[in-house]
């Protein structure tokens, strides 16, 4: 799963940040419509998979993970190969909503990693995956840009295509579900939202996961901006955010594999409010450096403390809920991470104009906040989610 995760999001790496290319390839001249449209290709797909994330992983829950796997990677490989093909931005609009219709791989690929891992296990298991989709994140777009030069986009869409579908063999052939509990099946059935939200502490972790993925996803729309105003030249401001954004993804992932294989030791809300404390303490100087190396020294500080928060996350969440309901819990934690990482661009843009830097006072104070609110928990006597790990585990 965790070479599933890395190959698919890869290839979506290959193709998204080029989406503004593709549309004035298919014909829109304008630079302000191009780049509105680049902005709700890009977001419409990951705004209705996390709409959508619940419902899949019900579905999952009830009729089989592996069954639901084949069916988004192979929803992937007929619409990427169909954007290939398409003549106009709408045929293309049509398709990306698709992809957000018909895919979700990944809380399904959370679900199905942990879904076979002991319990205690929970959080490596998380890291690993996440690690996988941070990284293709780095790996992505630098060999997306090479094949676009190359073959041209049309091309690549062909080229992330075929990745899904060697994506789809891996699934057909090397992963197994769990053995199925006697009774799953009519519990799986009477799951909703209310029926997971009933699940002690779930209801505020969908909230930490809002916001977490709110801060990590809250740069793109100005970095830009913020370096050219620290002195990059025009003609090295793409190859300089490229950079930066590989900086942070790298280190992001090196601390999400670390910070769940630590889980497996200490306490996941322990660890993340350090991960979000360090954050706090890393993002707001960001809004005071002057020079680029200073801002990539913070970016990579950044992704080491606080690029794992996400991961502890979904571990916490993992541990929350029973293995029968996991799949569908999962559909809906990923939901609210997916909410909060479309969100931050739009809000980032439009604090821009008064406060280019504001963000990051916005994030280091949402960290903060993070910080205080997990205290309580922290503070109180009680097992931690690492003795309720081993307890589930030897039971």
């Amino acid at each position: 799963m965790v070479a599933t995760v890395f190959v698919v999001f890869t290839g979506f790496a290959f193709v998204l940040p080029f989406l503004p290319l593709y549309v004035r390839q298919l014909g829109v001249r304008d630079e302000g419509a191009v780049a509105l449209w680049a902005g709700v290709l890009i977001s419409v797909a990951p705004l209705i998979a996390g709409l959508m994330a619940p419902l899949w992983g019900r579905l999952a829950d009830r009729f089989g993970q592996k069954h639901m796997a084949i069916r988004a990677l192979v929803a992937y490989v007929v619409l990427l190969t169909l954007s290939a093909l398409v003549t106009s931005v709408t045929q293309l609009l049509a398709l990306r909503i698709g992809i957000g219709l018909f895919g979700g791989l990944g809380p399904l690929g959370l679900a199905m990693a942990t879904s076979l891992a002991p319990r205690d296990q929970t959080g490596r298991a998380v890291g690993m995956i996440q690690a996988a989709q941070i990284l293709s994140a780095a790996v992505g777009p630098l060999v997306g840009g090479l094949l676009a030069d190359l073959v041209g986009i049309r091309m690549t869409f062909l080229a992330t295509a075929s990745l899904c579908a060697a994506a789809l063999a891996l699934v057909i052939r090397h992963y197994q579900d769990p053995p199925q509990k006697e009774g799953r099946e009519s519990t799986a059935d009477g799951q909703g939202f209310g029926e997971i939200m009933r699940v002690p502490r779930v209801a505020p972790l969908l909230v930490v996961l809002f916001l977490v993925n709110f801060v990590g996803r809250s740069f793109t729309p100005i970095l830009p901006l913020h370096l050219q105003g620290l002195g990059v030249p025009p003609g090295r401001l793409a190859l300089s955010t490229g950079v930066l954004i590989s900086v942070y993804s790298v280190a992001a992932a090196v601390s999400a594999a670390t910070l769940g294989k630590a889980s497996r030791t200490y306490s996941p809300r322990a660890l993340l409010a350090l991960s979000l404390l360090g954050g706090a303490l890393t993002v707001a100087p960001m809004a005071r450096v002057t020079s680029l190396s200073a801002l990539l020294a913070l970016a990579l500080l950044l992704g080491l403390v606080s690029g794992g928060a996400l991961t502890l996350c979904y571990t916490i969440g993992g541990l929350l809920v029973p293995l029968e309901r996991r799949t569908t819990a999962f559909g809906f934690f990923a939901g609210a991470a997916l909410f909060g990482g479309a969100v931050s661009p739009p809000v980032a843009g439009l604090i821009a104009p008064w406060d280019l830097r504001g963000i990051y006072y916005i994030d280091a104070f949402l960290f903060a906040a993070l910080v205080v609110s997990l205290l309580p928990a922290l503070l109180r006597r009680g097992p931690s989610e690492v003795a309720e790990a081993r307890v589930g585990t030897d039971s």
